[in-house]
């Protein structure tokens, strides 16, 4: 199973997303950080962060039209 590289718990508080979002404003969030917030909670082994990656990786690599 992949190892999750980013525990929300474990980065520091100023770096969550949620709490830049209140302390900073979203326009001060990147697409990932917002997403996240989105999604509210990871699976087991995958963080929001994580999942709000690869859903904007998958979205990103689809051809339009």
């Amino acid at each position: 199973m992949k190892q999750n590289k980013h525990r929300i718990k474990d980065l520091p508080e100023d770096e969550r997303p949620r709490e830049k979002l209140l302390k900073y404003g979203a326009d001060r969030l990147s697409d990932t950080e917002l997403l996240a917030i989105l999604l509210r909670t990871g699976t087991k082994g995958k963080s929001a962060i994580d999942m709000a990656e690869e859903i904007l990786r998958s979205a990103l690599a689809r051809p339009s039209g």
